[in-house]
C-alpha cells in the first residue's frame, strides 16, 4: 500500500477559471491527500465541486455537502486547506492553528510595515485502507525572508518570525506524533530546502532536482512526510508555483 500526497500553491491572483484547471490538474493525479495554499473562503464554491467541505472555525451555511470525491477542511481565517479521498479517508477533526500573530514587519512592502497572521489547517482522518489516522497540515510561511538559501540578515524581525513559525509548527508535529497519528505536512516554507524536524522532506537525495518556483533548483514547496519519499513529480499548472505530489508506501 502506497500513499500519494499532492501540495499546491494556487495563486491568490488567479481567476476562477484558472484557479479551477490548477485544482483539477492536482486531482487528476489521483492523490489520496492534498494541501493547497493561496485558496481563500472567497473559493470555496469552486473547492465545492470536488467534495463536501467543513471550515473551520464552522460557519452556519459554509460547511455544506458536495460530491463523493474529497473530504476537505478549508479554514477561515487563511488561505490553507487540506483534502483526502473519500474513498479512502473518513474525517475524525477539523482545526487551524494559530502559527504567529499580527506584526510588525522589515519587508519594504508592507503595508504600515505590518505582517498578517499565518496559521496551519489540520485534518485528522482515519484511513480505511490501513488500520491508522493520519493528520495532514498545510502551511504557508512567511515570505520575503529568504535568498539563496539564507536569511536575509537585514531583516530580523522576519527571520524572528519565521523562526517562530517553523518552531510552533514543529511542535504540532510532535504533539500529533506522540498521540499516535501519521502526520504530514505540506506546504510552501518560503524558504529554499526547509526542513521541519521528525518528518522526513521529498527532496532528501534529490536536492539537483527542479525546484518548485522559477528555472532553477529552488524549493519552497514541500511534502513532509515519515520516511524519503519514492517518487517525486512536479505539475506546472496556471500558477506561479508548480504542485507537487509525493508518494511514500506506508
Amino acid at each position: 500500500m502506497q500513499t500519494k500526497v499532492a501540495s499546491a500553491n494556487i495563486l491568490y491572483k488567479l481567476g476562477n477559471r484558472d484557479a479551477v484547471v490548477a485544482l483539477e490538474q492536482v486531482l487528476a493525479e489521483e492523490p489520496d491527500l492534498v494541501g493547497l495554499q493561496e485558496w481563500y473562503i472567497s473559493r470555496l464554491p469552486l473547492l465545492r465541486r470536488t467534495g463536501d467541505v467543513r471550515t473551520v472555525p464552522a460557519l452556519l451555511g459554509l460547511s455544506v455537502p458536495g460530491p463523493d470525491r474529497y473530504h476537505w477542511v478549508s479554514s477561515v481565517s487563511c488561505g490553507n486547506v487540506v483534502g483526502a479521498r473519500a474513498d479512502r479517508f473518513d474525517l475524525i477533526r477539523a482545526d487551524d492553528v494559530l502559527l504567529s500573530g499580527i506584526g510588525r514587519s522589515d519587508r519594504p512592502d508592507r503595508f504600515l510595515s505590518t505582517e498578517p497572521p499565518r496559521l496551519v489547517t489540520i485534518g485528522l482522518y482515519a484511513d480505511r485502507a490501513v488500520d491508522r489516522t493520519v493528520a495532514i497540515m498545510s502551511y504557508h510561511l512567511c515570505p520575503g525572508v529568504e535568498e539563496h538559501g539564507r536569511y536575509i540578515a537585514d531583516r530580523p524581525l522576519l527571520i524572528a518570525r519565521h523562526r517562530q513559525e517553523v518552531k510552533r509548527l514543529e511542535q504540532l508535529i510532535a504533539r500529533y506524533q506522540r498521540d499516535g497519528h501519521v502526520v504530514y505536512a505540506v506546504g510552501d516554507s518560503n524558504f529554499d530546502s526547509q526542513r521541519l524536524a521528525g518528518l522526513t522532506s521529498s527532496w532528501v537525495g534529490r536536492e539537483d532536482a527542479p525546484g518548485t518556483i522559477g528555472s532553477r533548483t529552488r524549493k519552497l514547496d514541500d511534502v513532509h512526510g515519515p520516511g524519503p519519499a519514492t517518487e517525486v513529480k512536479l505539475l506546472s499548472t496556471p500558477s506561479d508555483h508548480r504542485a507537487l505530489i509525493s508518494v511514500r508506501g506506508d
